[in-house]
């Protein structure tokens, strides 16, 4: 039991047996302290219950039993009295009382009337003991001070005692006392607010990077767990402290410690590049629903000290799994994964070890109580939930910087790759040709990525070919196989359109890593006839109407691939139009497609109203139309 006794003269303090403020007592007046004040701690008569009239001076509170307030141990749930007969002498009728008790959760009476300052408040606003000064006013010094409490069970999940102290004395020493104490709780609190507050700071910067970077999911979660973290530690520390009622560590600060736990699963994962497998998914679920837990608690308190062995046997999963998973993946070349082990050892790791420590203090195990002492660091005292969580900032903060450094390599690489893949394309682009006895017209639209849209057009004896394709895929891989085909189509002889697309079939097949290309080749003579191949493309359209031609298997799939042809007459005046899905496949807002009707209905238009009118809709890939219009024979009379 602590004392603050620096006097050699005793202060006459009396308990009343009776309650009656005339029994005889022993008076000291204050200017004989040579410290100016005194615990008056023990002679305390103490009763179960709650009933204001034992604040009255003349209760008879024989029949209670005597406690000393400071050795009573944690409080304890309920209502309960206490009371104290003091005689000072009429010489000092004024003079300060120093409680520092349980925030919200006792009123002080003396001789019968209540003292403001004090109130007992709903179980939200309880909180841990905090310093508190009182003026005792009575003209001859007696005075007899009651305390009624009623202590939530919220209050003791922390096992915080009723009272910590209780000093009477001057009001300049008494105003000293509450500022050292006051001073000595509140500075266990600083340094914690400083790195939580970093935490938050550096979390919200991380999701503004998520923001300018949609595709890196590792930012989103990053962000988020040190901003949970942040939140919940900054939380807690403050309420430990007793500047925030203990109610918002169970409604608040526990659940974030499971959701946080989450966000560190997905970042673990998503910075791996790993997909999570079935039985992570039903271990969040299980951390999602176990913020339910602390409810419980809170409400009805049915799971007591417990509570902190489920909450760590919870989140020891996440500590300890996730390290050896990376150190797997590290071992199996993802060096980066390397990197991130120790971080990630730090946070949840030191959560659980002082859930650990708390439920030796609760539980009374004694041999691990260390592991819920605060850290000294210099003149800083640090809980270690606060310095794993510094450390953890550093070393993922130079991970992280790493990480974008490279990241911001490759998309510089990327940006310089997708715009030679455009120039090539642009190249390979051809302009409108105009042969004799043909009216063509062309139309291309780049989506906002380099696609795999090609074309040529050649005129041949009076006649003209036409080859109109689309490579799978995207980027530099795309456009250097468009190149492939077209430089093979400028130094190809003259062929049949079946030909034409065997021998580029030949070319390609086990060159595409999986892709294919499909393709149109279409030959029409001076005279109308006209032979059309198809690989896999979509067929054309001839007045509006589609032309029904059979379609091989696209290009590059199976080398001996057999094409054939379908002939067809172009009568002067007709009009045949070449298209590629992305036309087809264009998609509004609303996720539907421009389709094949529309397609159809558009299709004697000049190409550039259907490019346009598909463009409009909805562009999702390269839009190529190309229109084939023959035109008609005039004869002359001579």
């Amino acid at each position: 039991m602590r004392r603050r006794l620096l006097s050699l003269i005793w202060l006459g303090v009396a308990t009343l047996s009776s309650g009656a403020p005339t029994l005889p007592a022993q008076t000291t007046p204050l200017t004989e302290w040579r410290s100016g004040l005194i615990e008056i701690d023990d002679g305390w008569a103490e009763h179960e219950g709650d009933n204001l009239a034992w604040a009255q001076p003349n209760y008879d509170s024989s029949s209670w039993q005597t406690v000393d307030l400071e050795d009573m141990g944690p409080a304890k749930t309920g209502w309960r009295w206490y009371r104290k007969h003091v005689v000072v002498g009429p010489d000092y009728p004024e003079v300060r009382l120093l409680l520092q008790a349980g925030g919200g959760i006792y009123e002080l009476y003396v001789n019968g009337v209540r003292i403001e300052g004090a109130g007992i408040q709903s179980r939200f606003a309880a909180r841990r003991p905090i310093e508190r000064v009182f003026t005792l006013d009575n003209d001859s010094g007696d005075f007899l001070i009651s305390i009624r409490t009623h202590v939530p069970a919220s209050y003791t999940v922390y096992h915080f005692p009723l009272v910590m102290s209780i000093t009477l004395g001057q009001r300049t020493v008494i105003g000293y006392e509450r500022q050292a104490l006051e001073s000595e709780r509140l500075y266990f609190a600083l340094p914690s607010i400083g790195i939580n507050l970093l935490l938050v700071f550096a979390g919200v910067a991380v999701l503004f990077l998520f923001a300018s970077q949609r595709g890196h999911r590792e930012y989103l979660y990053l962000g988020l767990y040190l901003l949970l973290v942040g939140v919940s530690d900054g939380i807690w520390i403050p309420q430990y402290s007793g500047l925030l009622p203990d109610s918002v560590n169970l409604l608040f600060s526990d659940p974030l410690t499971y959701i946080f736990s989450v966000a560190q699963i997905e970042f673990t994962f998503a910075f791996a590049g790993r997909k999570l497998g079935r039985g992570w998914r039903v271990f969040e679920v299980i951390l999602l629903c176990a913020p339910l837990l602390a409810y419980i608690d809170f409400i009805w308190h049915v799971l007591g000290d417990s509570y902190t062995l489920i909450e760590s046997a919870l989140t020891a999963p996440v500590a300890l799994s996730l390290p050896i998973l990376l150190w797997i993946w590290y071992r199996r070349g993802n060096r980066e994964a390397g990197w991130l082990i120790l971080p990630s050892l730090l946070p949840a790791l030191s959560g659980s070890l002082y859930n650990l420590g708390s439920a030796s203090l609760f539980l009374g195990w004694r041999r691990l109580d260390f592991l819920a002492s605060p850290i000294t660091v210099g003149p800083l005292s640090l809980q270690t939930a606060d310095l794993s969580s510094l450390l953890f900032l550093l070393a993922i903060g130079f991970v992280m910087f790493h990480r974008f450094t490279r990241v911001s390599r490759e998309q510089a690489h990327a940006e310089a790759e997708l715009e030679a893949a455009r120039e090539v394309q642009r190249r390979l682009v051809q302009p409108a040709v105009n042969t004799p006895g043909f009216q063509i017209e062309t139309a291309y639209l780049p989506a906002a990525q380099v696609g795999g849209d090609f074309f040529r057009v050649r005129a041949e004896d009076g006649g003209v070919l036409i080859v109109i394709g689309d490579v799978s895929g995207k980027g530099m891989g795309a456009a250097m196989t468009v190149s492939a085909i077209v430089g093979a189509l400028r130094t190809m002889p003259k062929l049949s359109p079946a030909s034409i697309l065997a021998a580029l079939n030949r070319g390609l097949a086990g060159n595409m890593s999986g892709g294919f290309v499909t393709c149109l080749a279409f030959h029409v003579d001076a005279d109308g006839s006209a032979t059309v191949a198809n690989a896999g493309h979509l067929a054309p359209y001839r007045n509006g109407e589609e032309v029904p031609v059979e379609a091989g298997l696209p290009l590059g799939i199976v080398g001996a691939a057999e094409y054939t042809e379908t002939r067809l007459e172009l009568a002067p005046g007709e009009t045949l139009t070449l298209v590629t899905d992305g036309v087809v496949e264009a998609r509004n807002a609303n996720g539907e497609l421009f389709g094949f009707e529309r397609t159809r209905e558009i299709s004697s238009k000049p190409a550039e109203e259907i490019a346009d009118a598909a463009q409009g809709f909805g562009q999702e890939d390269d839009i190529t139309v190309l229109n084939v219009k023959r035109e008609a024979t005039h004869v002359w009379n001579v």
